[in-house]
């Protein structure tokens, strides 16, 4: 199902020299890593899988790398982040794991959904970027205008939708009256919030398309909740994370420096994984603020004890903006980019 580019791997590790290579492999892939690393021994070097979790580019395992003497890492499932460079001299290889299936019914489907609508957008994840203009065309000969947003920010392709980084919708949201997202629940849901606009997903590992409104409205009412809880908060949690491409020191510095204009206290915190039970010891913050990555806040918020903000989240607890500029805004623009 996944395009795993093995003869390129190949081709990669011997062009490079390594003598050692560290798999990276989100957990959708990982029934693969047998096959990645047969194909590094095969191309003379060492295979080494890195087993702790992998959640996009921008966690790229450069400290394990390191440790462990790798000349080299293969990482999978994702594409490369556009100004996200290894700080070391560390050969990194990108494989995007496309996928060899076909949309074109679940897609039929969504754009049934679609039909009260002018203008729509369309957008995906990197594993169905190829099929971006199959959509399109698809969309057209069913009667839509279809328009795709040019690459920016996070995104190496036009249309492309990451966790963090909705650029691609947000550029073109004026222009259409709904999007369709091919891809999972969680991209679309992200669509829908950081456009506002109305947004269908046609999600081809269920073979499902949905309209995701509705769940976007309920995800707005539990970070609203979460902002307005943190207008009482005396005490801030400042969160750094120390994954490469989520380690964002300047804009948690400018944080710590909005809570104590506002009379407020804050702590700086670091960490590589963000996890409930991690912050739970400190007991003594009222609120956490998460300048890693902004999907935690959105997707993991509900297994926090405490509320779990982004910044411009907090601005709207401090009463420096509003909770509708907040909303215009948009939540998904990761940090320092």
């Amino acid at each position: 199902m996944y395009a795993l580019e093995l003869e390129e791997l190949v081709s990669r590790v011997r062009r490079s020299g390594a003598r050692k290579v560290l798999i990276q492999m989100p957990f959708g892939l990982r029934r693969y890593a047998r096959d990645v690393a047969m194909a590094v021994e095969r191309a003379g070097a060492i295979s080494i899988i890195h087993a702790d979790p992998c959640y996009g580019a921008c966690d790229l395992a450069l400290c394990a790398a390191e440790r462990l003497g790798a000349d080299m890492i293969a990482h999978y499932g994702h594409a490369e982040m556009p100004g996200l460079r290894s700080p070391s001299d560390m050969a990194i290889a990108f494989f995007e794991a496309r996928m060899d299936i076909d949309v074109s019914d679940v897609v039929e489907s969504a754009l049934e959904l679609l039909d009260a609508y002018g203008p729509i957008g369309v957008a995906t994840t990197v594993q169905h970027i190829h099929k971006l203009r199959d959509v399109v065309e698809l969309a057209e000969r069913k009667g839509h205008k279809a328009l795709v947003g040019r690459a920016g920010g996070r995104a190496l392709y036009d249309g492309q939708v990451l966790g963090c980084d909705y650029t691609t919708v947000r550029e073109i949201r004026d222009d259409v009256e709904a999007f369709l997202v091919v891809g999972s629940y969680f991209h679309a849901l992200g669509v829908a919030i950081s456009t506002g606009r109305p947004t269908v997903v046609a999600n081809p590992y269920e073979g499902l398309a949905k309209r995701m409104d509705v769940e976007a409205k309920r995800v707005l009412a539990r970070r609203y909740a979460s902002v307005e809880e943190a207008r009482k908060a005396r005490l801030f949690g400042i969160i750094i994370g120390l994954k490469p491409g989520q380690m964002h020191i300047d804009v948690a510095l400018r944080t710590r420096e909005l809570v104590e204009k506002a009379g407020r206290e804050a702590l700086l915190l670091a960490a590589d994984d963000i996890r409930p039970e991690y912050l739970a010891d400190f007991t003594e913050i009222d609120a956490f603020v998460n300048t890693a990555c902004p999907r935690l806040s959105l997707e993991e918020a509900g297994a926090f004890r405490r509320p779990l903000l982004t910044p411009p989240e907090l601005e709207v607890a401090l009463g420096i903006s509003r909770w509708e500029d907040l909303c215009e805004r948009g939540w998904f623009a990761a940090p320092g980019s």
